[in-house]
């Protein structure tokens, strides 16, 4: 027999990595999906938009549930701030309240005056009978400017 010379194997230099998974099936669910996953999606034939802007891209998710998580106050903190709310919102109704009565006021007294003055003017005027005679000799210009009493 010949003897055979052991010749060197030929070793690759390919690193396994303990964190990656070794095959498609143990990828996690946090992990990018794959190329056909998104070819998919893709793929689905669309209508034409609504707002006719075909290049605008489709939203996935609410915009509140975007938000980050530490930017959302508390319970509490909201709870506070309606009812700083509801105060605040009492007051300036009070203030409006207030106006609006000071403003009725004001035009109830106008009135009033209005009527006093009126009637001063009734008490101090001169009252003179006229005959019918005299009726049917004036104008019309001078009938116009008699007052009936």
């Amino acid at each position: 027999m010949a003897a055979v010379e052991a010749q060197p194997q030929a070793t690759t230099d390919i690193e396994v990595l303990p964190d990656a998974p070794a095959s498609p099936l143990e990828q996690s669910p946090s992990a990018e999906p794959t190329t056909e996953a998104t070819s998919k999606k893709s793929d689905i034939p669309r209508g034409k938009t609504v707002s006719g802007r075909p290049w605008k891209a489709v939203q996935n998710k609410r915009h509140s549930s975007m938000r980050p998580k530490s930017v959302r106050p508390g319970w509490a903190k909201q709870v506070e701030e309606r009812k700083q709310k509801q105060i605040v919102k009492a007051i300036q109704d009070e203030i409006i309240e207030a106006k609006k009565a000071e403003k009725e006021k004001k035009k109830q007294e106008a009135k009033e005056r209005e009527e006093r003055k009126k009637a001063n003017e009734a008490r101090g005027e001169v009252v003179q009978k006229v005959s019918a005679a005299k009726l049917k000799r004036m104008t019309k210009k001078q009938m116009r400017q008699l007052k009936k009493v």
